[in-house]
């Protein structure tokens, strides 16, 4: 019975696609746009495959314990509806009795929070909203999430296609298809949930800009608190670039200027935050670090690699941020690919390496001055340097480097002259729209 519901749930979420105007782009066709969905959709069983039968033992795997602990709290609802209810909305969710069942979930408790909402609470919640309409079929929970990822990156995609009109098959291509966030954002994970909220975020906030309305800033004030309750570090790599994109969009005028100039203002804020709020916000960046390092090392952990010790706060950050950026952006290396995962990553960065040497030999020299450029570069910058300093596993920072990499693609894209990728933007729009290739004339030769 659960499957048959399956299906009809995946039969309304292609009619919603059909059928809801978010999901209209120019040049981009609704069963393009399905045929996409499906791959996520393939992509959630795939993720499904990795860890049920390559990964051992169950609980070691964050998507079933997320779901697990989801079924607990949803359980709670015919024992005591009243504790449900404060667990899931989080409106008393502290009180003490309310441990027996914490105590029993694998991640509702988390040993370092460093004063930030536990992020795995929204994911658990969330899943057990979930235990309400899918019998307890864990592939109904990854099926919403993956539509989820879907979402977020369709507004990517929509956020950033007047920008790349020429090059919408492309943007395509870039924002959906890097195999990590096609993986990682098919099934029941976290990066499916942040990269719906940073995508809807992006998506508001732009449109914002453009146009103020009512809709776009009540959106994009529930997607910051949606990433404040997940991944807040990605919302805080985003900042600088987009407090500099809002100021010039209203003063044109020495661009350049003021995107600098914003982006010292908010470092000097975060350096002097240690005065006024008493938190050093570096000194938990490398807190942070060797939290992470101990956890890794108290675990049989495949992928583990050495980091520099960050003790001195904003002396260290600074001295190991190139080698940090470096790390994020290009590891595993093809001789590190041990799992399937990791396999995988290191052929993406492969193809990563490639692409940039294109960017650069293609370069449009005057693309460079647009303010969309700088804003990707620093959002990839600040979040690889984050992650790079902080990660000593691959597997993860696989994982968390996800949001970036439509981003860069994107970037890649912004950067190159348009007439030098035009023959594969024609001949990607001519397959997607069913014709036959611009190079070959009406007489078929």
């Amino acid at each position: 019975m659960s499957w048959i519901l399956y299906f009809i749930y995946l039969l309304l979420l292609i009619w919603a696609i059909q059928k809801s105007h978010f999901f209209e782009a120019p040049g981009i066709e609704k069963k393009w746009l399905i045929a996409v969905f499906l791959t996520k959709i393939a992509g959630g069983f795939t993720l499904f495959v990795i860890y049920n039968y390559f990964y051992t033992p169950r609980s070691a795997c964050d998507i079933f314990n997320y779901f697990d602990d989801g079924l607990i709290i949803h359980n709670v609802l015919f024992q005591n509806p009243t504790d449900y209810l404060r667990m899931i909305t989080g409106i008393g969710g502290s009180e003490p009795h309310l441990m027996q069942y914490y105590d029993t979930c694998n991640f509702w408790l988390k040993g370092f929070n460093y004063g930030l909402p536990n992020d795995n609470h929204i994911i658990i919640r969330l899943n057990a909203i979930l235990c309400l309409i899918s019998m307890g079929n864990f592939h109904i929970h990854n099926m919403i999430f993956g539509f989820l990822g879907f979402v977020g990156l369709w507004a990517i995609y929509k956020s950033f296609a007047r920008d790349l009109s020429h090059k919408r098959s492309l943007l395509l291509l870039a924002v959906f298809f890097f195999p990590s966030v096609w993986l990682w954002t098919s099934g029941a994970t976290k990066e499916s949930f942040l990269i719906f909220a940073f995508g809807l975020f992006i998506y508001n906030y732009r449109n914002m800009l453009a146009k103020p309305h009512l809709s776009n800033i009540v959106g994009v004030v529930v997607c910051i608190w949606l990433m404040m309750m997940s991944k807040f570090y990605v919302l805080m790599a985003a900042l600088p670039s987009l407090a500099a994109l809002f100021w010039i969009k209203r003063r044109p005028k020495a661009a350049l200027l003021k995107f600098v100039a914003m982006h010292v203002c908010i470092f000097c804020i975060a350096w002097l935050s240690k005065f006024i709020t008493q938190i050093d916000l570096f000194q938990v960046i490398c807190n942070k670090q060797h939290d992470f390092i101990m956890m890794a090392q108290s675990m049989t952990v495949g992928s583990y690699i050495q980091l520099p010790e960050l003790t001195n706060g904003l002396r260290d950050i600074a001295a190991n941020a190139p080698s940090s950026f470096a790390r994020a952006l290009l590891r595993p290396t093809i001789f590190e690919g041990g799992s399937l995962t990791m396999i995988g990553a290191s052929i993406e960065n492969v193809l990563i390496i490639i692409a940039l040497l294109m960017a650069l030999v293609f370069v449009k020299p005057r693309n460079l001055a647009q303010p969309e450029v700088w804003c990707c570069t620093s959002f990839i910058v600040i979040l690889f340097v984050l992650i790079g300093l902080t990660t000593p596993v691959l597997g993860a920072l696989v994982r968390y480097k996800v949001p970036g990499l439509p981003f860069l693609g994107i970037l890649l894209l912004l950067m190159t002259d348009d007439t030098r990728i035009q023959p594969l933007e024609k001949w990607l729009t001519d397959k997607l729209k069913g014709r036959k290739s611009a190079t070959k004339n009406k007489n078929g030769r």
